[in-house]
C-alpha cells in the first residue's frame, strides 16, 4: 500500500468517470511507493468498488486507453507462484502525469497577495473550503490534504512464492530477480538483513521460515518473533509436510483468512497444528472457511434426510406389497 499512490488517485483530475476512479483507487491501494506493481484480483476490485466483473474490465481498459495506467512487469506476479490460469495482471500507475490542470472545487483565485498568504506561481490563493493552510515562515504550502488509506490487513494474497526456493514477498528494492538468474538453493528475491531467524540458506528451516516471515511482514507490517520454540515448530512442519512443500504451506497460511487464525495473529503453532489441512488447501487452491463448512454440513444433512425419506417409502411399499399378497 502506497500513501503517495493513494493520494494521487484521490486528488487527480484526469479521470472523470466515477467507476474508473474507484478502480484506480483500488489499484493504488496495492501499488508500491512509485505506483508500480499493482495486481489486485478482480474479486478484490469488485469488493472495493461494488462493480461487476465485466464493468471492472471495461474500466481497466478505459484507464489503459487514457494512459492513466499501463501494463507493468508481469514477472512480478509470475514470480509469486500463482497458477497460470489465476495469475493477475500487473499494472503501473502513471504518477508522472500529475494531478491534472483542473482546479479542485473550493479553490479561489485572487490577484492580490495579502501578507502571510501563500500563492502558487499562477497567483492562486491555495485555500480549500475557505480554510487557509498554515505553514512555517518561509515554507510553501501545496494546498493539498493527504488522506490516509485504510490500514487494515490486505485480503489479497501476500507477495510470496508458494513453492519458491525461498521467501518471495518481493525484494525490498522493488526489483524481481529473473528466474534464470537464480542460483540453486538461493532465494529468488532479496532477503532483508534485519529479518530474524536463520540466515544459512542450507538450514533445514530456512525456506519455510523465510516464506512465513516475509508473508507475515507483508500482512502485519512487522517481523514475527523468532525463538527456540518457533525453530522447533518449523522443524516439525518440515518433517510433517516435506522440505519442498513446507515453504508453500507457510506462505498459504498467511493468505488464509480463517477467523481463528486472524484473531490469533497467524502464529506458527496454529500452522503446525493444521499443517496437513493447509497442505491440501495449498495444492488444490481452495480455502475452507467456517461459512463454507456450515453450508456443506447443511447440504449433507438435507441429503441424509432425503435418503432417509426414500428408505421409509421403500419400506412402506414393501410392507404394502407383502400385505396384498
Amino acid at each position: 500500500m502506497s500513501i503517495e499512490a493513494m493520494n494521487w488517485a484521490l486528488k487527480q483530475q484526469l479521470v472523470k468517470d466515477s467507476g474508473a476512479c474507484w478502480v484506480l483507487m483500488g489499484l493504488a491501494n496495492h501499488a508500491r511507493e512509485d505506483g508500480t506493481a499493482a495486481f489486485p484480483s478482480i474479486a478484490t476490485l469488485m469488493e472495493y468498488t461494488k462493480l461487476s466483473d465485466r464493468t471492472i474490465q471495461q474500466k481497466l481498459k478505459k484507464l489503459l486507453e487514457m494512459g492513466i495506467i499501463k501494463l507493468g512487469n508481469q514477472k512480478v506476479a509470475q514470480a509469486l507462484g500463482f497458477r497460470a490460469d489465476r495469475c493477475p495482471t500487473v499494472y503501473d500507475l502513471c504518477l508522472e502525469l500529475g494531478f491534472g490542470d483542473v482546479k479542485p472545487r473550493g479553490e479561489k483565485s485572487s490577484g492580490r497577495r495579502s501578507r502571510g498568504e501563500i500563492h502558487d506561481t499562477t497567483g492562486r490563493n491555495l485555500q480549500q473550503n475557505g480554510v487557509k493552510s498554515t505553514t512555517s515562515r518561509g515554507e510553501e504550502s501545496s494546498g493539498e490534504t493527504y488522506l490516509e488509506p485504510s490500514i487494515k490487513p490486505s485480503i489479497e494474497p501476500p507477495r510470496v512464492a508458494p513453492g519458491a526456493d525461498a521467501s518471495a514477498a518481493g525484494p525490498v528494492s522493488g526489483e524481481v530477480i529473473p528466474a534464470e538468474q537464480v542460483e540453486p538453493k538461493r532465494p529468488r528475491v532479496d532477503i532483508p538483513a534485519d529479518m530474524p531467524g536463520p540466515k544459512d540458506h542450507n538450514a533445514k528451516t530456512f525456506r519455510a521460515w523465510a516464506n512465513y516471515a516475509m508473508a507475515y511482514r507483508h500482512r502485519y507490517d512487522a517481523w514475527p518473533i523468532w525463538n527456540a520454540r518457533t525453530a522447533g515448530q518449523l522443524s516439525q512442519l518440515v518433517d510433517r509436510v516435506g522440505h519442498d512443500l513446507a515453504p508453500a504451506v507457510a506462505a498459504w497460511y498467511l493468505r488464509t483468512n480463517n477467523q481463528f487464525y486472524v484473531t490469533k495473529g497467524h502464529p506458527v503453532s496454529l500452522m503446525l497444528t493444521d499443517c496437513e489441512t493447509l497442505a491440501v488447501q495449498c495444492q488444490t487452491g481452495r480455502q475452507v472457511t467456517a461459512t463454507k463448512a456450515r453450508q456443506t454440513d447443511r447440504t449433507q444433512s438435507n441429503l441424509s434426510a432425503v435418503e432417509e425419506a426414500k428408505a421409509m417409502m421403500r419400506a412402506r411399499r414393501e410392507q404394502a406389497g407383502g400385505t396384498a399378497c
